[in-house]
């Protein structure tokens, strides 16, 4: 029982004891005592010649002391065993363990027997490989500070470096690791899982600058320790001196903007939670001193005209000085801005198929990250490759196209919130070195010349810096449409002066045309294509009509379309309403992603599609687009505007449209597009030249475009203006027309049966002057009217005394015919406008003896002439309608005026005498025939009780 009572009550002191000592907080001790790093040239004092090699880069490490142990007085405890430990060094800070001789993982593990102790255990590393000392300062045998050596040991995979020492037998490694600081690189050296072995309250880290310098041989391998430290010469050799090795391995920054800090951060194995301190000199100098001369080159990919091009952009880093202990390290890059020359552009064709990196996924690029879970594959468009002294192979990664910026969206989707911005990401996971990079990329709004700049590369040493934008089928860039000899400005300014630019021109030469033929001389060919037909080619059929325009590489940009029809190829306008001027107002102004998403004009107006494609060389980016009916437009009655957009790829350049304005020929109905009152084809938008190749044209609205009812083999021509040898210019501008062959079938299996009617009004008998109606009835399904000859009986005949005037041709072109040559009005229904022709009946002046009887005729903004020959054959009066538009009407009908201005007289009383009017008509089939058709008069009653009646 008192046993018990003893070991309770020794338990209760333990227990009363330990709170208070648990209950310390584990830290460093304030200020520099805490903490310090310090970079000193040989003798002493604090290395700030920015560039340069230290002698040595001294960190002191001292953590927060427990109180004394009554059990163990003199010795030092800390509160808390130290656990892990990060040492920040300043960015631009360079370690270069490839000048050293690496110890291998069993040599490290060896032990070490020393002449002048009975044993020393720890590594057995080659004198060579030693980088320095560490001091630890603990409570290990009797707390007494020892010395060790730190060597630079093989690297596992995902570092750069790795070196350690053995502590009293114990291995202690320190891997650093490259870290992002915003836009700058820096070191972190991280020690992991600190033995707790012995109890470390500090210790003092020294690295040498050039670990081979022989004032370094006092504190190398056996020498340390010794009995007579003072004297370690004459108790220690290690060897013969090996100039070959004596190479810096620490290169302070080459920035002298703000202070030299550094920071610690450490963990305990006993309590939660990270400590950190900071330690800060004062800023590098002489940064004014420092050699900036790297070496640019930039090229492109091809060495002709007119054609697609990659482009290899190289910076060779001066790394002489990185190695040399008594050179300073040049400044590496920091900002680097490349023009190209005036007439390389972005080639659309890039387009095609590409993808972009969002920010989210520009984040998710990690060291570890595998292919695809950052940028997509999809994004890339072409390759970085990175070579460094400071590590072995080549760090290699990819271009990246950036999401491009959506006006319409609040939140920037690439860091400058631009059209066109790229990113660089390269990594070496088995070496831990990862480069990741933001450029913008700007192109000139009026002549798309291109000025890329990338801000902020790494500080680390490179000996080559390698940009390649990929080749083939897709390159990103368009060279210039002529031979000669251009030059890329490149102007680098580096990290120890941002302000400072240094300006380099690298030349080269385009010396042939496309394909490798001889350089384009003068004004350029232009021959475009052309194509179109109809889906359905029945004759009188509603169908859907294609247009397909091409030209190649070698030939003028295309500036401007118009075209004439066949005749009788016509569109069915009734119920397709405008599209309102301010919606085609809205579309100019949108976005090509909100103009995709919701269409500015309303769908009633959509009467087709467009598929325009955009680049050079055989692989086009292809970008969809409406056609609608829009209103009067440069003094045409309507127009169709076809609103593009232009989302050529990833890039949204806004919204095309051109607007085109239609015309109707007066005698044919034939339609035309007339491009001298229409928009022109816009040749570059947001500074990217589109490079218009392949535009297809689908009028494809339901019941929308009619055939002809005519056979007959018809051009459908397209002319196209060419751009000359400058695009800005008109002066040489070419105009091409292009005739393709357009004919129907089937006309044969339309039937001809027109019916007609003629009505006399107001006189029956010898010297009145009646009026004359008539109606003309077209069967539906049939052939149109072609042409029509219309003879009247003996008995009808033209008052030549009622002729008050004619109309000129001057006149009725102008539709301003005198009122006194107006001698009847006319109508036509036909099922492709929304209300009838109509107009005056005129007599115009004519080539033949007698003048022209013509209708003129207008309605929903068309206006048709229906003209016809007036002579006699066999005392009767004839009218000839030789040309009349292939265009169904369902029902034509014409009156002449009678009495006092009457047209027509009787000669005979056609209440006794019938009268017949013979017609000869013929389809646009060519199917004729011969219509009898009684003339229809108002006769008294007859007899008693007798009615009157028509006959």
């Amino acid at each position: 029982m008192l046993a018990s009572l003893a070991i309770a009550s020794l338990a209760m002191a333990v227990l009363a004891i330990s709170p208070a000592a648990a209950g310390a907080a584990f830290g460093f001790l304030p200020g520099s005592a805490g903490f310090q790093a310090v970079p000193s040239v040989e003798g002493g004092e604090r290395a700030e010649l920015a560039g340069s090699h230290p002698f040595a880069l001294t960190t002191e490490v001292n953590f927060k002391l427990a109180p004394e142990s009554p059990s163990e007085p003199g010795v030092q405890f800390t509160d808390g065993d130290l656990r892990d430990l990060t040492i920040d060094l300043p960015p631009g800070l360079i370690e270069n363990p490839s000048v050293v001789p690496r110890c291998t993982p069993a040599q490290f593990q060896a032990p070490r027997s020393s002449p002048f102790e009975a044993s020393l255990s720890g590594e057995s590393c080659p004198d060579k490989t030693q980088i320095g000392t560490i001091e630890i300062r603990s409570s290990f045998e009797g707390g007494t500070a020892r010395t060790f050596g730190v060597f630079n040991l093989e690297p596992p995979p995902g570092f750069p470096s790795r070196f350690g020492a053995s502590p009293h037998g114990t291995p202690v490694v320190i891997t650093p690791r490259i870290r992002e600081t915003g836009s700058e690189f820096g070191l972190s050296l991280e020690l992991r899982n600190f033995p707790q072995r012995f109890d470390t309250y500090g210790f003092t880290l020294r690295l040498w600058g050039t670990p081979w310098s022989v004032a370094h041989d006092g504190q190398r391998g056996n020498c340390l320790n010794q009995r007579e430290p003072s004297f370690p010469n004459a108790k220690c050799s290690v060897g013969q001196p090996r100039f070959n090795l004596r190479q810096a391995y620490l290169t302070l920054p080459s920035s002298c903007d703000g202070p030299l800090s550094f920071g610690v951060s450490a963990t305990s194995w006993q309590q939660p939670g990270t400590v950190r301190a900071e330690s800060a000199g004062p800023p590098l100098s002489a940064c004014e001193t420092l050699p900036f001369g790297p070496a640019p080159l930039a090229r492109l990919n091809t060495d002709r005209a007119g054609s697609p091009s990659g482009f290899d952009f190289t910076l060779q880093g001066d790394t002489e000085g990185l190695t040399e202990p008594a050179q300073r390290a040049a400044s590496p890059v920091k900002k680097a801005v490349v023009m190209m020359p005036a007439g390389i552009t972005i080639n659309p064709s890039i387009g095609a198929g590409l993808g972009t990196c969002s920010p989210a996924q520009f984040a998710a690029e990690t060291l570890t990250s595998a292919p695809g879970a950052g940028c997509p594959n999809a994004a890339k468009i072409g390759e970085l490759t990175v070579k460094s002294p400071l590590f072995e192979g080549e760090v290699k990664g990819g271009l990246f196209l950036a999401q491009p910026d959506d006006p319409d969206s609040p939140g920037p989707e690439n860091p400058f919130d631009s059209m066109i911005a790229l990113y660089l990401v390269a990594k070496s996971p088995e070496r831990g070195v990862m480069v990741r990079l933001a450029g913008k990329t700007v192109a000139d709004p009026a002549s798309g010349q291109l000025t890329t700049t990338f801000d902020g590369l790494p500080q680390l040493p490179y000996t080559t810096f390698n940009v390649n934008f990929r080749d083939g089928q897709r390159t990103p860039l368009a060279t210039p449409a002529t031979c000669g000899h251009y030059a890329t400005e490149i102007r680098l300014s580096p990290w120890l002066e941002p302000a400072e630019v240094a300006t380099y021109s690298t030349p080269f030469e385009l010396d042939a045309g496309i394909g490798g033929g001889p350089c384009p001389a003068g004004t350029p060919p232009f021959h475009p294509g052309a194509v179109n037909g109809t889906i359905n080619r029945a004759a009188g059929a509603y169908t859907s009509f294609y247009m397909r325009l091409s030209r190649t590489d070698a030939e003028q940009e295309i500036t401007s379309y118009s075209a004439l029809f066949p005749p009788g190829l016509l569109g069915r306008l009734k119920g397709v309403p405008y599209c309102p001027e301010a919606a085609i107002e809205t579309a100019k102004r949108n976005t090509g992603i909100a103009e995709r998403r919701d269409p500015s004009c309303p769908a009633a107006s959509l009467i087709g599609r467009t598929h325009s494609g955009y680049g050079l060389s055989s692989v086009l980016a292809y970008a969809p687009g409406n056609l609608y009916l829009a209103g009067p437009y440069g003094g045409s009655p309507f127009s169709i505007v076809a609103i593009n957009a232009a989302l050529v790829g990833p890039f949204d350049l806004g919204v095309v449209t051109v607007r085109s304005a239609i015309r109707i020929d007066r005698r044919t109905a034939q339609v035309s597009v007339d491009s001298s009152d229409s928009d022109p084809i816009p040749h570059i938008l947001d500074g990217i030249p589109l490079h218009l190749r392949d535009v297809r044209v689908y009028l494809d609205r339901p019941n929308f475009m009619l055939n002809p009812t005519s056979c007959d083999p018809f051009a459908a021509v397209s002319s196209m203006n060419g751009s000359g040898a400058d695009f800005a210019s008109s002066a040489d501008d070419v105009t091409v027309a292009v005739p393709s062959l357009f004919q129907v079938s089937s006309c044969s299996d339309l039937q001809f049966k027109p019916r007609m009617r003629f009505t006399l009004r107001g006189g029956n008998r010898r010297g009145q002057y009646p009026k004359l109606q008539a109606v003309v009835r077209p069967r539906p399904g049939n052939a149109n009217i072609g042409y029509a000859s219309v003879l009247l009986p003996p008995s009808l005949f033209l008052a030549q005394e009622h002729i008050d005037t004619i109309c000129t041709r001057r006149q009725f072109e102008l539709a301003n015919c005198p009122p006194g040559s107006r001698y009847g009005y006319a109508k036509a229904v036909t099922p492709l406008l929304g209300q009838p022709l109509q107009g005056p009946v005129y007599l115009r002046a004519s080539d033949n003896l007698l003048p022209d009887l013509v209708a003129d005729l207008s309605g929903a903004g068309v206006r048709i002439e229906v003209g016809g020959r007036i002579d006699s054959v066999r005392g009767g009066m004839r009218a000839t309608f030789s040309v009349l538009p292939d265009a169904p009407v369902t029902k034509f009908t014409m009156n002449l005026r009678g009495g006092k201005k009457g047209l027509l007289a009787i000669s005979d009383n056609l209440c006794k005498v019938e009268a017949v009017v013979n017609s000869r008509m013929g389809g646009q089939n060519n199917i004729g025939t011969i219509v009898r058709s009684p003339i229809e008069v108002e006769c008294p009653k007859q007899g008693n009780g007798g009615r009157g009646g028509r006959r």
